[in-house]
C-alpha cells in the first residue's frame, strides 16, 4: 500500500511538471535560461507541439514532452527538443534517450518529416526536481554547440540535465518563469515561497502578455500538487488569482499563507488528539478495541468538521461514506479534502471520485 501511495504521488508530481511544459512559453523560457547558446539562433514564432509517442517493432515510447523548432537563419534546419521530468533517479536514462531518439527517427523518417538534408536534430533535457541529486550516468551539464549552430551530443551524454533543487547554479536568470519554478522547488517554507511569488508577481504579464492566465493556473497547479503541504489546492488558486491581478503586497499574502499554515496545523492538531484519545482508551479496553476506538473517533471528528464546514446532511453522508473504512492514511485524505473544497458539491463530488 505505502508504495502504491508513493507511486501515485510520484505519477501526479510528473504530471504537473508536464502541464507546465505544455505552454510553449515555458519550453521558451527554458531554452533561453538553460540553453542559451543554441536558444539565440532559433525562431521561436515556429515553436509547436508534436506528437511525442513513438512505436518500433511494436514497442510504444513516450516522451514526456516534444516541441519542434526552426533555425532563424533560413537554412530549413529545425530542433526536436525533448523533455523529461523525473521525480526519481533512472540510471538507465541515457538507454532510453538514445532508444528513444532512434524510435523518433524512424517515424519521423517514415512520415517524410525530417530535415531536408535528411538528418534529425534533438536535444533531449531531463528535468530532476527529486531531493536526490541527479546522479544517473550519460547527462552533459550544459549544450554545446558547434560553430555553425548544430547542437553537439555526443554518445556518452546524449542528454542534459538540470537539477531543479539547486544544481542548475546558484544564480538563476532573471524574470525566467522556468527559473522561477526552479526557485519555487528549492523553497521549504511558505516564505520563501512567497519571496519567490512576490517577484514573479512583478513581471509575469509583461512577459507572458496573453498568456498570463494560463501561465499563473499551471503555477497554481503545480504549487498544489507539488507542495501539498504548505499550499492546499483552493489556496494555491486564491494565492494565485491575487498574483494575476497584481495584488502581491506583503500584508494580503502573508494573512493568506498564515491561514493556510492555521487551517493545516488545526487539522493535524485534532488528529494527533483523536490518536491519543484512542490510544488512551485502548490501554484501558485492549489493544485491538482501542485501535477500533480511536478509528471511531477520526471518524467522528471528520464528521463534525464537514457538518461546521458545509452543513449537517454533508456530515451526515461522510459520516455513512466512512463507516467501514479503517485505513488511517486514508482518513488523513479526507481530512485534507475538507479544507481544500470551498463547497459541500465540490467536496461530496472528490469523496465520490476516491475510493474510501
Amino acid at each position: 500500500m505505502p508504495n502504491r501511495r508513493l507511486r501515485r504521488r510520484q505519477v501526479a508530481y510528473d504530471a504537473a511538471w508536464k502541464q507546465f511544459f505544455a505552454l510553449s512559453i515555458m519550453v521558451e523560457h527554458l531554452l533561453h535560461g538553460f540553453a542559451g547558446a543554441i536558444a539565440e539562433l532559433l525562431d521561436f514564432s515556429t515553436l509547436r507541439d508534436v506528437a511525442g509517442e513513438w512505436v518500433q517493432d511494436g514497442r510504444r515510447r513516450r516522451s514526456d514532452a516534444v516541441w519542434r523548432v526552426d533555425y532563424r537563419d533560413g537554412s530549413d534546419r529545425s530542433l526536436i527538443v525533448m523533455l523529461e521530468f523525473q521525480s526519481t533517479v533512472d540510471s538507465s536514462m541515457a538507454r532510453r534517450v538514445l532508444r528513444i531518439v532512434g524510435m523518433a527517427y524512424e517515424k519521423l523518417r517514415r512520415n517524410r518529416q525530417l530535415d531536408p538534408d535528411g538528418r534529425l536534430r534533438v536535444l533531449c533535457v531531463v528535468i530532476s526536481s527529486g531531493v536526490r541529486a541527479w546522479t544517473a550516468p550519460g547527462a552533459a551539464s550544459r549544450v554545446a554547440v558547434s560553430a555553425n549552430g548544430e547542437v553537439l551530443s555526443l554518445l556518452s551524454q546524449p542528454y542534459v540535465a538540470l537539477d531543479a533543487r539547486g544544481g542548475v547554479g546558484e544564480h538563476l536568470p532573471e524574470r525566467n518563469f522556468v527559473a522561477s519554478l526552479f526557485a519555487l522547488t528549492a523553497s521549504s517554507t511558505v516564505a520563501e515561497v512567497l519571496d519567490v511569488l512576490r517577484d514573479l508577481g512583478r513581471w509575469l504579464s509583461d512577459e507572458a502578455g496573453d498568456q498570463a492566465d494560463p501561465v499563473s493556473a499551471v503555477y497554481g497547479e503545480w504549487l498544489a500538487t507539488c507542495m501539498p503541504r504548505l499550499f492546499l489546492r483552493s489556496r494555491a488558486s486564491a494565492l494565485l488569482e491575487q498574483l494575476t491581478q497584481g495584488k502581491t503586497e506583503d500584508q494580503s499574502m502573508t494573512a493568506l499563507a498564515e491561514r493556510m499554515e492555521r487551517e493545516a496545523a488545526q487539522w493535524r492538531r485534532r488528529v494527533k488528539s483523536s490518536r491519543q484519545e484512542g490510544r488512551r482508551e485502548g490501554r484501558q479496553e485492549g489493544r485491538q478495541e482501542g485501535m477500533e476506538l480511536g478509528l471511531a473517533h477520526e471518524r467522528s471528528l471528520l464528521r463534525q468538521l464537514a457538518a461546521r464546514k458545509f452543513g449537517d446532511a454533508t456530515g451526515d453522508r461522510l459520516a455513512r461514506r466512512l463507516v467501514d473504512v479503517s485505513d488511517t492514511d486514508r482518513l488523513a485524505e479526507v481530512g485534507a479534502l475538507i479544507i481544500e473544497c470551498d463547497s459541500s458539491a465540490s467536496f461530496l463530488e472528490r469523496i465520490s471520485l476516491e475510493r474510501p
